[in-house]
């Protein structure tokens, strides 16, 4: 239909390729327009550089490494369209893409990922919130090869317990781990912001997947929430739940009937 949104993905990952199959299978609301991805030419969709894919679409998903966030978003925002960003940590990393999507024609849209609970986290926002931590634990080969475990030579191979390998605020996680902490990054957008959200980061060489528990207090309410997620095949640093999560936001665009 002449009035549905044009949506492109950028990635077409892990993540991404769950965006680009639900999109192909057809959203309502949404006409598919194709993707830009450099790695994987082979998904069924027309592919195209960043600037076109900004040009033909009103929305594009984003997919990427954090460190491609930036470039996309800058082209995505100044045509003024929508980008939505499962990168959250790069708005941590790159202090200069929060301020342009603030003062940009368009707008960032940020899914809640791998989290739950991030409704109730945005209400007690609105209340005030004291405190709000986040404990990730993953196996050790879904943390390896993170900036933090190289540069503190850390030997994730012979753990034989969880040990915590990190604790901090969420800059300081986005760092260390900018392809793990998307969540934490997340839920200090939705709460208190990244200086207060605390982080900690555990290696469990008996996890069956990737844990995120959150523990948000407030003067009205303390909120906690669990989730464990299976390791994406392709990707066990990320979850498969965070590119559902994409999936079910575009779908609840068309719902008459929305649980927000």
């Amino acid at each position: 239909m002449k009035n549905d949104i044009k949506i492109g993905v950028a990635g077409c990952g892990a993540l991404g390729s769950i965006v680009v199959n639900a999109l192909n299978d057809g959203i309502e609301g949404f006409d598919f327009v194709g993707i830009s991805d450099i790695t994987n030419p082979n998904v069924n969709a027309p592919n195209m550089s960043f600037e076109d894919l900004a040009e033909q679409c009103d929305w594009v998903v984003e997919c990427l490494p954090p460190k491609i966030v930036p470039e996309l978003a800058e082209i995505v925002l100044d045509k003024g369209k929508t980008l939505i960003m499962i990168s959250a940590c790069a708005i941590l990393l790159y202090p200069e893409l929060y301020e342009k999507a603030q003062n940009a024609k368009g707008r960032v849209l940020v899914p809640s990922g791998a989290l739950s609970g991030l409704d109730a986290v945005a209400a007690l926002n609105c209340a005030g919130i004291d405190n709000a931590t986040i404990a990730t634990t993953k196996p050790p080969k879904g943390l390896s090869g993170a900036p933090y475990i190289v540069e503190n030579n850390i030997d994730l191979d012979n753990l034989t317990e969880p040990k915590m390998i990190f604790k901090g605020n969420a800059f300081e996680a986005a760092k260390a781990f900018p392809a793990n902490v998307n969540v934490a990054a997340t839920l200090s957008l939705a709460g208190i912001g990244p200086d207060k959200t605390q982080v900690e980061v555990w290696a469990d060489p008996n996890a069956q997947g990737n844990a995120h528990k959150i523990t948000v207090q407030g003067g009205t309410s303390t909120i906690t929430s669990e989730v464990l997620n299976l390791p994406d095949p392709s990707n066990p640093k990320s979850s498969q739940l965070a590119g559902y999560s994409i999936v079910a936001f575009l779908k609840k665009q068309a719902g008459k009937i929305q649980v927000v």
